[in-house]
């Protein structure tokens, strides 16, 4: 999953994680949140690839992009996912990095199991996740330079164990009361946060119509007692549209696993 010290999407892993694990080649593919490069997508030979992301950049390069390699069936959409209209249209979800930041994941799942085919599947791994070490996400630019999670400055878990008041007094101290209310806003109010719980996930799983194929945790630390904290940093979700024996589960636990360990 990820790299210790750095948070950032590796397309070519993922995809070959995904092509291992579910397949690709052939199938008609919805990337939800992102956009992999459409030359890189092209070697793992989709029939279709369809992005929704509300990045209008990463859309408008993606569709440049695929415009100029000559790739029919390749398109970015600026979409919210909020907003799909499809039935039946897709063989496979594919998504990087972009469940933690879903606001209704609930309804969201149960519109991409109404958008996949009759045993179509879904691939997805995000993190790092709300109740996670590094789970506030904290990102922003300072004079100093960039305020970010894996820099130390929380203590793990901080961002639960403490409140915005404290968190805002000790950051005051280290890099001034204006980018210390930037970055408690940041962590407490963003948007782009869906700030869910491991257990919240999984409880939103029971509820979408999907079948769990695959449910893989990446663990760090040991958490505090405190109200849903948890050692999971980042969730690989494998669903499926229809039921999943044991032998396709434990087929996709074995492909998988082959796969992030060539990977690493």
């Amino acid at each position: 999953m990820s790299q210790d010290g750095k948070y950032s999407t590796s397309h070519t892993r993922y995809l070959r994680l995904a092509s291992a694990t579910v397949g690709l080649a052939g199938l008609d593919v919805l990337e939800v949140g992102g956009c992999s490069p459409p030359a890189l997508v092209a070697g793992f030979a989709p029939k279709s690839w369809t992005c929704l992301n509300l990045n209008k950049k990463a859309v408008e390069a993606f569709n440049r992009a695929a415009q100029q390699a000559g790739l029919t069936g390749f398109t970015a959409k600026l979409q919210d996912i909020a907003t799909l209209d499809a039935r039946d249209q897709f063989d496979r979800v594919y998504s990087i990095n972009s469940f933690e930041h879903i606001r209704d994941l609930r309804s969201t799942l149960r519109q991409l199991h109404t958008a996949l085919r009759p045993g179509g599947q879904l691939f997805s791994l995000f993190g790092p996740i709300w109740s996670s070490d590094v789970g506030h996400h904290l990102s922003i630019p300072t004079p100093k330079g960039e305020v970010h999670f894996f820099d130390g400055v929380l203590d793990p878990w901080e961002h639960l164990t403490s409140t915005p008041q404290k968190l805002r007094a000790k950051l005051a101290a280290l890099y001034g009361a204006e980018t210390a209310d930037r970055a408690v806003e940041f962590i407490y109010d963003y948007p782009d946060l869906n700030r869910l719980c491991e257990h919240e996930y999984l409880e939103m799983l029971e509820g979408s119509g999907f079948s769990k194929v695959l449910v893989l945790r990446n663990k760090h630390g040991s958490p505090p007692k405190v109200a849903g904290a948890s050692a999971t940093r980042e969730l690989l979700l494998v669903l499926k549209k229809g039921g999943a024996g044991l032998v396709e589960k434990f087929a996709a636990l074995v492909k998988f696993s082959f796969a992030y360990l060539r990977a690493r």
